[in-house]
């Protein structure tokens, strides 16, 4: 009797304690793993390596405010060698101020000649004698008045200009001889279709009210100025200038620029200038 109860003893205790087990095993131990994933810390995220030529376009900053033959240099080196970085915008703005500086100094573009001014001479002559442009002369040189002073120096630019608009990244990019001269931001690039148009310089149009007014005449300061393309009717144009209520008129259609980067575009570029559009 005593045996048999033992028996029944020892076959409950096994199937409680393999129950007990089964328990522990199934609920407790799972629970305790599931706390040490919650409380484990987390891997942290690995820092982003750092661009390089945001550091090297940082070395570059003592020198970017200088409008010199180095400069100019060292900003052509640093876009060869980061043609992607996120400075490059920022390095062709620099790169557009500086050719622009150096275009209209004598010491740094040799092959913009000098010329001395001799009586009977006018701005007109002087630029057919070099196969340049009046208005390029004046503009280069920062005159005020047309008049010239005998024994007068003026620098005699030849610039053979080509452009492309890129309507993606709304800018309008000015060419000299093949080479980067300048970038400008457009305000609006409002042209029909999606394909590439090349095209050229169909005229340079300043006017007033209808009439056409030559540069030198007494009221071409006050003109209206444009630059017609030989395709589809697209002009480069400046920002419209508000009414006299202060109210500003609708956006025209074309490429439009702030006034300041369209006056330097409508004196570089000439009838028959290549134009790109992207």
């Amino acid at each position: 009797m005593f045996l048999k109860s033992l028996t029944i003893l020892l076959l409950v205790g096994g199937i409680l304690g393999g129950t007990a087990y089964f328990l522990h095993e199934l609920y407790y131990k799972e629970k305790k793993l599931d706390l040490i994933e919650v409380t484990a810390t987390p891997t942290p995220t690995p820092e982003p390596t750092p661009d390089p030529s945001i550091a090297a376009f940082e070395a570059l900053k003592p020198t970017l405010a200088q409008n010199t033959i180095q400069t100019r240099d060292a900003v052509l080196q640093f876009l060869a060698a980061h043609p992607e970085s996120p400075k490059a915008a920022e390095a062709r703005t620099v790169l557009g101020r500086v050719n622009l500086a150096l275009y209209r100094d004598p010491a740094a573009t040799p092959t913009n000649p000098v010329y001395t001014v001799k009586k009977g001479d006018s701005l007109v002559k002087i630029a057919s004698q070099n196969k340049s442009n009046a208005e390029l002369i004046y503009w280069a040189n920062g005159l005020s008045s047309i008049n010239l002073q005998i024994g007068q120096q003026l620098l005699v630019p030849v610039f053979e200009a080509a452009l492309v608009v890129n309507k993606a990244s709304s800018t309008v990019t000015l060419f000299n001889n093949g080479e980067f001269f300048k970038e400008y931001p457009a305000t609006s690039i409002q042209v029909a279709g999606t394909s590439l148009i090349e095209t050229k310089v169909a005229d340079r149009v300043a006017r007033k009210g209808e009439a056409r007014v030559a540069f030198g005449h007494k009221d071409y300061p006050d003109t209206e100025k444009l630059v017609l393309l030989g395709t589809g009717g697209i002009a480069i144009r400046p920002t419209p200038a508000p009414a006299a209520d202060g109210t500003m008129p609708p956006t025209p259609l074309g490429i439009v620029l702030n006034p300041e980067d369209f006056a330097e575009i409508y004196v570089l570029v000439k009838t028959g200038t290549p134009v790109t559009i992207n």
